[in-house]
This record gives structure tokens, sequence and C-alpha cells, in this order.
């Protein structure tokens, strides 16, 4: 048997791992490198399954669902593994979320596409497009959909099979089909900006298909138009920066150079909304050390809600009044502690403590400190504690957060200001100071631009959930 007849017909194993790792890749032709290469995509799969039954044995775990209070209020999701797992792996809380809601799926009503991934017959991606297309589907209806969709979805890219699980439910059930849609629609999002290289970001929108479709039609017919009539921007910059003017008032048309900031056209003071109200503005917080602010360094500055940005577009940002300008001087003078009488902080000591620790504090959420509940660490009246409304007993939390600290099984402290550590339900510790990314090495003495060129920019993917 050759090579590459034997990677071919190998079931994933630790012994293919091992005869993999025994390969000697530039002894073997150009087929059996494919071979090579397609042996070890089903290597991944098979560890996949295995760590996902692993996510589906800790899901089932007292520890991972804690008893919650009536005090808690209404839990929309009461296991808490998708956390403990966020914060072991460095994922975000809705990608582990998936991971945990997928391994319980494999293990139940889609255990026959559980076996294939286990098989390497599947990829994580095809996996995954069964189980989103199935999401709130009763059992029966999961059994019957993957036996007609199985058979031929190896073959299949994620598009595609996505587009074979929505045609088996209608053929199946088409009665059901709009109870089905108007239950996603309720999960309709516009999501945070993502953080992409070069001070750029990427958004990510969740709606109704024919809304998308439209939006998406309405765009290029707008953006082919400008080409027609000799504007010089490519599709693709015409299309985003219509969609910038869509929502914040721009006018269509002007071209300009593509620089962070610049406006296809200056947009209106007051702009309208189509009932003729007047939107409310929001409030974007950009915070800029002092010596930056005066030109007197480089400095990064930090945009709330994205991170780091460059000196010179945070002295740009501070300029604009559109932008709240907040700049960091130890002798502001803001209050710090007000004692252990009073619950609600005071306005100064509230935004104090937000601009300190701009996102929510614990590890790996992305929720800015703005928009989280400002939380005592030490709780100021609960099960007999007396944590004081200051400095360091203060931090913010999304209410998700919020909640699994106070009644998920969660423990917070502050051995400093703005320094938090966590203990899982599971032992588990971590350290975080949010306000304070960690500091990048000294830079060399010598200049490195023949090294690193500005390269071409990456336009970033969707987020993974």
């Amino acid at each position: 048997m050759s090579a590459a007849s034997h990677l071919a017909a190998a079931e994933p194993s630790a012994a293919l791992v091992s005869a993999l790792l025994k390969a000697d890749l530039d002894g073997l032709d150009d087929y059996d490198v494919v071979e090579a290469v397609a042996a070890w995509d089903r290597v991944v799969a098979w560890a996949q399954s295995q760590q996902l039954e692993a996510v589906a044995v800790l899901a089932d775990r007292e520890s991972m669902n804690p008893p919650w209070p009536a005090t808690a209020g209404r839990v929309a999701r009461p296991n808490v593994t998708g956390e403990e797992l966020a914060l072991r792996l460095g994922r975000t809380r809705r990608a582990a979320n998936v991971m945990v809601d997928m391994a319980r799926a494999l293990v139940g009503p889609l255990a026959p596409t559980g076996e294939l991934l286990e098989r390497g017959r599947l990829d994580l991606a095809q996996v995954r497009a069964i189980h989103d297309g199935l999401a709130g589907v009763p059992d029966a209806g999961c059994a019957d959909v993957q036996d007609l969709v199985l058979d031929r979805a190896p073959e299949r890219t994620p598009g595609q099979l996505a587009k074979d699980v929505s045609r088996a439910l209608i053929a199946l059930d088409a009665a059901g089909a709009g109870a089905r849609v108007e239950q996603a629609c309720r999960g309709r999002r516009v999501d945070r900006p993502r953080a992409l290289a070069h001070g750029m970001a990427g958004m990510w929108a969740v709606l109704p298909a024919d809304r998308a479709i439209t939006i998406d039609a309405d765009l290029d017919s707008h953006a082919r138009g400008l080409r027609a009539g000799g504007d010089g921007r490519t599709l693709d910059q015409l299309r985003a920066d219509l969609f910038v003017d869509a929502l914040l008032g721009g006018v269509h048309g002007k071209e300009h150079d593509g620089a962070p900031g610049a406006a296809v056209a200056p947009a209106p003071r007051s702009p309208r909304r189509r009932d003729g109200r007047t939107p409310r503005r929001a409030h974007v917080n950009v915070t800029v050390p002092l010596t930056t602010l005066l030109g007197l360094t480089e400095e990064p500055g930090e945009l709330a809600g994205y991170g780091p940005i460059d000196a010179g577009t945070a002295r740009r940002l501070a300029a604009d009044g559109t932008w709240r300008r907040i700049v960091t001087d130890p002798a502001s003078g803001a209050v710090l502690d007000v004692g252990r009488t009073t619950y609600r902080p005071p306005a100064d000591l509230d935004a104090h403590v937000r601009h300190r620790d701009q996102s929510c504090a614990r590890p790996g959420c992305g929720a800015s400190a703005f928009g989280c509940d400002l939380d005592h660490t030490v709780d100021f009246h609960r099960a007999g504690s007396r944590g004081a409304t200051s400095h360091d007993n203060l931090g913010p939390l999304c209410p998700r957060d919020h909640q699994i600290k106070t009644d998920g099984g969660f423990g917070l402290e502050q051995p400093t200001a703005g320094t938090f550590r966590w203990t899982t339900p599971t032992g588990h510790s971590y350290e975080h100071t949010p306000g304070r990314p960690p500091p990048l090495p000294a830079p060399e003495a010598r200049s490195r631009e023949s090294e690193v060129g500005p390269g071409e920019p990456h336009a970033g993917e969707p987020p993974d959930g």
C-alpha cells in the first residue's frame, strides 16, 4: 500500500498522529503531501471531538450549575461553563458558550453528527453549520434532518451545508418555518466593534435575511453609481463610506483619501431622522496622557470600547468637540473614598473608576466600562459584609459578570485599586488589570523601518461568535 493510500484510509487516532510525526514529508511526492494535510485535518477534528466530550462532562458538573437565588433575578443562562472556559482558554464568552452548546448537543440530539466529527469526516466548521441550523429544533426534527443531510455532508462546505439544513427543515416542517424565523429574529443584533490592526475596527450585524440582502444591494447600487460617475474610490471603499454616511449623516459622493476620521463630506451638526426628530448624539471617550496632548511625547491614547490609538489620532479626537476628552493626571483631585455610609458613588468617583478601568473587570470581557454596572468588589450590604464605596472596592462589571460574581459561584477580590483577582467555581484563579495593558518591551535602539513596513492591511473576518 502506498503512503498516500495508507494515509487516506487511516482513521484518526494517536497511532495516526505518531505516523504523521514520523513521516518524511520531503520524501513524499505532491499527491502524498496533500494526503498528509488531509490526514492532519482528520486528526484535528478527532482532537476537537475529544475536547468537546470533556466540555460536555464539565457542563453537567454541580459547580457549573449553581443554585441561583430568587434575588439573582432573571438568569438567561443558568450554566456557567462558558465563563469558566472563556477564562481558561482565553476566548470570548460568546465563543465559549457556543463551544458548550455544541458539546452538549453532540452527546445529545446531534450524536450522529458528533460521530462523524470523531471519525474526522466532518470538521468543526461543518459541525457548527449543522448545530446552528438546528438550534431550537426538537430532538425528533434534529434526527430527521441529519438523516437527510449527513450522507453527503463531508463533501459540502459549511455554507453549502447550512443551506442543506435549511432546505431539509423547510421540507420536513414547512408549517413551522415561520415560527422559527420569528424566534430567530428576536436574536437580531449589531455586535460591538472588534479591534483590527492599524486603527481599523470590524462590525458584524445579524439581521433578518431580507433586510440584510436589501441593505447589501442598496450599498452596491449606490457605490456602482458613484463609480460610473467618475468617483475614484474602490467599490469596497465606497460601500464602507456610504454605510458610515447613512448612520452618521454625511453626504454621499465627495471623494476623499480614506485617512482616519476623514469624512466623505462634512456631517450636519444636527442630522434629522426620518421621523423628524434629532437623534441623540453619543458620547465617546478618549483618554490621552497630558504629555501626548501637549505634543511632548508620542505615547498612545486609549479609545473607550476599542483600545490603544496612535498619538496623532488621540490628539485629533481630543480636539474634536463631539468626543469627551479625559486627560490622565494623578493630581486631578478626583474623589477616591467616601467611606462606608454611602452606597451610590458620587459622579466624580463613578467617572474616576470607569476611566481607570476602561472595560469590564473580567479577563476577556470587552464590554465598555461606561455601559457596565459599578460593582462593590466586597459587597456593600450582603451576608454581613461591609464593603466600602471607594476607588479600591469599586469596579465595572457587565450585567452577566455582575450576576456570576454575586450569585454564580465566582469569587472576586481587588488586591490593589484597579487590579481584580477572579476565582472560578473549579478553583482556577486569574488576575486582571483592565485599565493597564501589559507594557511592551523597550524598542531596539536601531531603526527597524527596513524590517517592518506598512504591509497590506487585513480587512478582518466576522467574529467567531
